[in-house]
Order: C-alpha cells, then structure tokens, then sequence
C-alpha cells in the first residue's frame, strides 16, 4: 500500500502504485511449468501403478512398492522436463504489448521500493513526479468510468465490451510507458536536511552556539527543493511523458463524455506504442459514437 505521504500528496499516483499490475509474461512462463507438473502427476501415477501390477507377483509387495516409487519418480522427473519444453515451445511469444507492460510492471515496483523507503518525493525528479501524478488521474478516469455496472451487464453489445477492454489497455499502455520514463528520472539529492541540522548540532555540542544557530535558521529557511533530486534527464523526458498524459486526457474526456472532440495529433509526435494505440482507439471511439448516433436518428424518424 502506498504511504500516507504520497496518498495525502500524490492521490493518484498512490492509487496508481497500489493497484494490482500483473506483469502479462508471468503468464507465458508459467505455461511450461503448469504443464510439466501435469504431465508428472499423470505419468508417475501410471508407471507407480504398472510397476506394482507387474512386479508384485515376482518380488512380493513390499519390494514392488520400492520398484513402484522408484520407477515412479523417474518417469515424473522425465515427463516435467518434456512437460516444460513442449509448454515452453508452445507458449507464444510476447507482443511488444506486452513486453511493454513487463517494463511499466517492473517502474511500478521500484517507485513502490522508493515509498517503502520514504524517498518519495525526495529522489524523483519533482518534473517526472508531476507528469506521473497527471497520467495516474487521467488513467485512474478511464478505469473509473469504465467500472460502471452499465459496462458489465449482461446484455453489453460485443462492440462496447470490445471498445472497453481496449480503452483500458490502452490506457495502462500509455501509463506503463510513462512510468517507464520517470523511473529514468531518480536519484539520490546531493543535499540531505538531516545532515546539515546534525552539522548545526555538532557546532552545540563544541559549544559554538553562534554557528549552529546561525546554521539551524540556513537549514530552516532552505527551499525544500534543493533537497530533491533533480534530474538532468528530466527535460528529454519530458515532451514524451506530456504527450502520454495529454493522450490520457483526451482518452478519459472521450470515454466519460460522447461530445467531445479532440483537436487532431500532428503525427510528428506519435513516436510511442502508448500514444499510439490510444490515438488508434480514439478514432475508432469516435466513428463508432457517429455511427450509433446514426442508428438512433434513422429509428426515432
């Protein structure tokens, strides 16, 4: 869960942090071990339970159930290893989707180890703070309009339920990706307010009163912000991060609201699989608005 701070600073960011991301290629790898595991059980029950029949009457029960385990448990050793290659060689090969989505699961982690530690905001570049707390709210919209039960019931038509899921993965798209350019943006601040008011309190203890409080009133009037890192990565995320969080926008405006009409995206700027795939989404949004806005007309005449 994320921390009080970032809950009472970052709202939705920290609703961003703690909601459960599955990383998509967890999936793909545990395909060879599921199967493997099948295939173990299935064939050391077969080879335990025909080594018994067959051995039994030769060697007596006792040495057959020895001979059963044994033979057993190397048939199940042989069938996991054939198991996990064939579920391995069959499992398909991640989409750059969902490679991308490894990659924002994998910022989500170290921001979450970062508020853990309580080096947030401290050690995240206050540019790349903003631009995730901006993405997360407009990512958080999309979610939200999309948790209404008018999007879950039964008798949904096939093409909203499709345009659902592909607004949500869209949108966490374009947020994995903007997490991905602010975990570029971290470090440690070259100043800590704890040590220079531990260097003002060393001056009491030597009995130099002036200087250390002189030094405390220093410390006390410092901006917060020379003790925060700042990144020199910050400005060639930036356009990037901005255009992921105004594609958010424009996506969360479109779905909770049927009227709106983005102004066009210069192409130029589609330089990302986030952006473009809510760009893609937009347009069919649109048409699909348009065309039961038709429907309607035609029936109500």
């Amino acid at each position: 869960m994320a921390s009080t701070k970032i809950k009472r600073d970052f709202p939705s960011l920290a609703a961003y942090l703690d909601h459960p991301h599955p990383n998509p290629l967890f999936r793909r790898i545990g395909a060879g071990p599921a199967l493997g595991c099948l295939m173990a059980l299935v064939s050391s029950l077969v080879v335990g339970v025909g080594v018994y029949a067959l051995a039994s009457p030769a060697i007596g029960p006792l040495m057959a159930v020895v001979a059963s385990l044994a033979g057993s448990g190397a048939a199940a050793f042989a069938a996991a290893a054939a198991g996990w290659r064939i579920g391995r060689k069959n499992a398909a090969a991640p989409t750059a989707e969902d490679q991308l989505l490894a990659q924002g699961f994998g910022a989500v982690e170290s921001f979450r180890r970062l508020d853990n530690e309580k080096k947030i905001p401290k050690w995240v570049d206050p540019i790349a703070l903003q631009l995730l707390e901006a993405g997360a709210y407009h990512w958080g919209r999309v979610r939200q309009t999309f948790a209404g039960s008018q999007w879950h019931s039964a008798d949904l038509p096939e093409h909203r339920a499709n345009l659902r899921d592909k607004a949500i993965r869209a949108a966490d798209l374009a947020m994995a990706e903007l997490a991905i350019l602010s975990a570029q943006c971290v470090g440690e601040p070259k100043k800590n307010r704890k040590d220079d008011f531990q260097a003002a309190f060393e001056d009491f203890a030597d009995l130099a009163i002036e200087d250390a409080i002189r030094g405390l009133a220093r410390v006390a009037a410092t901006h917060p912000k020379a003790y925060r890192f700042e990144s020199p990565r910050a400005k060639e995320i930036f356009e990037p991060a901005k255009g992921l969080a105004e594609q958010l926008k424009g996506l969360a405006d479109e779905v909770a609201s049927a009227s709106f009409d983005a102004p066009a995206e210069d192409s130029s700027l589609r330089t990302s699989l986030g952006r473009e795939s809510i760009d893609s989404l937009l347009t069919e949004l649109r048409y699909t608005r348009l065309a039961e806005e038709e429907l309607h007309g035609h029936q109500s005449e």
